[in-house]
C-alpha cells in the first residue's frame, strides 16, 4: 500500500488545528499554572499545524519556505511543548536553555537545508534538538517510574518514548538505506511522520491528565489544610491520629493554646489575631521533628502529635515550644506585644481506646495549666486500665 506522506502532514496539521481550540475552550475555567501551561499548549498545536502543512508542501513552494521556515516553526513549538510540561510539573522552564538549542538547531537546519544542502546531516541534527528536549522532559518526569509514581506522567513517559522511537528509527535508517528526503516513502519516514501526526493527540491527552492529577492533589491538599495557618485542619488531624495510633508505637499528644487571645483580638482586631496565629505556627512547626504533625485544632488551639516518643521527650519539646513563643514578642500596629501559651501533654497509655481519648487528656492538662497561671507546661495523668 502506497502512502502519501504530504497528506498525511496535511492530515496532522488539520488535527492540530483543529485540536488547538477545543482544548482551550475546553480549560478556560483552569486556573494559575495549569491555565498557563494550556495557553502554550494551545499555542504549541497552532505552530505545529503551521510546521506540518509548510511540510507538506515541500517541492511545491521554495526551500525558505518549506524546509527553513516549517522547521523554524516545529522548533519553537517544541520549545514551547518541553516550556508548558515543565511549568505544569512545577519545575524551572529553563527558557534561556531551551531557547540557545532550539536557534543552535535552526542555523544548522538553514545552513544545511539552503547554503550547502544536506538532508542526513538536516535529519541529525533535528535528531539531536529532539534528544536535548525529550531529555528535559525525561527529568523531572523520572519519579513516575517509581512504585507508585504517577500515572499520568507514566502515560506523558509513553508518548515522548514512542517519539524517541520514531526519531531513531529514521536516523537509523540513513545509515542503511539512500538519501531519501522528508516525503519519500521509506519505512522509517512513514513510521515518522505518522507517529508526528497522531503526537498532538496522544500529548494532548496525557498533558490533561497530568493536570487532572495535579488538580485533585491539590483539591485533596485544600482540604486537609487550615487555610488561616498551613497546618493541617481538624479532619487532617482526625486522620492523622487514627493512624498513628494503629502503629502500636509510643505517642504523645501536646495541646497548645494562646493565652489572652481574646484580648489581642478585642485591641488589634481580627486580622492582626489571624497574623498572630499565622507567626505561632510557623515557630511551633519550627521546632518539630520529622514525622512529628501539626495542625490547628480550633480557635487559638493547636494540637501535636509526637510518634515515638516518651513523657520525657514530650515534656521537654513542650517547654522547649513554651519558651519559644515567649521570646516571639510580635510587633502589631507599632507596639510589642508578648505572646504565650499554656501546654497540656499526654502520652499513650493502655487505658487510651483510641486516639480521641488521648488527645482528651491532653485537652484537660492544657486547661489544668490555665487554671494554674497560664505559661506553663502540665502533664495529663495516665487513665485507669
Amino acid at each position: 500500500m502506497h502512502l502519501d506522506l504530504a497528506t498525511l502532514s496535511l492530515l496532522g496539521a488539520l488535527q492540530a488545528l483543529l485540536l488547538a481550540p477545543l482544548l482551550l475552550v475546553a480549560t478556560r475555567a483552569y486556573t494559575g499554572r495549569a491555565r498557563t501551561s494550556l495557553r502554550i499548549w494551545g499555542t504549541v498545536l497552532v505552530l505545529q499545524s503551521l510546521g506540518w502543512l509548510l511540510a507538506a508542501l515541500r517541492g511545491q513552494i521554495s526551500d525558505w519556505w518549506s524546509i527553513v521556515l516549517a522547521n523554524g516553526v516545529l522548533i519553537i513549538s517544541y520549545a514551547e511543548t518541553a516550556r508548558a510540561l515543565r511549568l505544569l510539573l512545577g519545575v524551572p522552564q529553563r527558557r534561556a536553555w531551551l531557547a540557545a538549542i532550539g536557534l543552535a538547531a535552526w542555523l544548522g537546519i538553514a545552513w544545511f537545508g539552503i547554503v550547502q544542502p544536506d538532508y542526513r546531516t538536516r535529519v541529525c541534527i533535528g535528531a539531536a534538538l529532539v534528544g536535548c528536549y525529550l531529555g528535559m522532559l525525561l527529568w523531572p518526569l523520572r519519579h513516575a517510574l517509581r512504585p507508585g509514581g504517577s500515572a499520568a506522567q507514566r502515560v506523558m513517559l509513553l508518548v515522548l518514548a514512542g517519539a524517541a522511537v520514531a526519531w531513531f528509527l529514521r536516523l537509523h535508517e540513513l545509515g542503511t538505506a539512500a538519501q531519501a528526503g522528508l516525503l519519500q516513502a521509506t519505512p522509517g519516514n512513514v513510521v515518522n511522520m505518522i507517529y508526528g501526526t497522531l503526537e498532538p493527540v496522544f500529548a494532548s491527552i496525557g498533558f490533561l491528565l497530568m493536570y487532572n492529577e495535579t488538580a485533585q492533589a491539590e483539591l485533596r491538599r485544600l482540604a486537609r489544610t487550615d487555610p488561616l495557618t498551613g497546618t493541617l485542619n481538624r479532619l487532617a488531624l482526625d486522620e492523622e491520629g487514627r493512624r498513628l495510633f494503629g502503629q502500636d508505637d509510643a505517642l504523645a499528644a501536646v495541646m497548645l493554646d494562646a493565652d489572652h487571645f481574646k484580648a489581642i483580638n478585642d485591641r488589634f482586631g481580627h486580622a492582626v489575631g489571624d497574623r498572630v496565629l499565622a507567626s505561632l505556627a510557623r515557630g511551633i512547626a519550627a521546632l518539630l521533628r520529622p514525622g512529628d504533625v501539626l495542625g490547628r485544632a480550633g480557635g487559638e488551639e493547636f494540637l501535636v502529635l509526637l510518634p515515638r516518643s516518651d513523657l520525657a521527650g514530650a515534656m521537654a519539646l513542650a517547654e522547649s515550644l513554651r519558651i519559644h513563643v515567649t521570646m516571639m514578642s510580635l510587633e502589631l500596629d507599632g507596639q510589642v506585644q508578648p505572646i504565650s501559651v499554656s501546654i497540656g501533654v499526654a502520652v499513650r497509655a493502655s487505658g487510651d481506646r483510641d486516639v480521641a481519648a488521648l488527645v482528651r487528656r491532653a485537652d484537660r492538662a492544657l486547661y489544668e495549666a490555665k487554671r494554674a497561671g497560664r505559661n506553663r507546661v502540665v502533664a495529663a495523668d495516665a487513665p485507669v486500665a
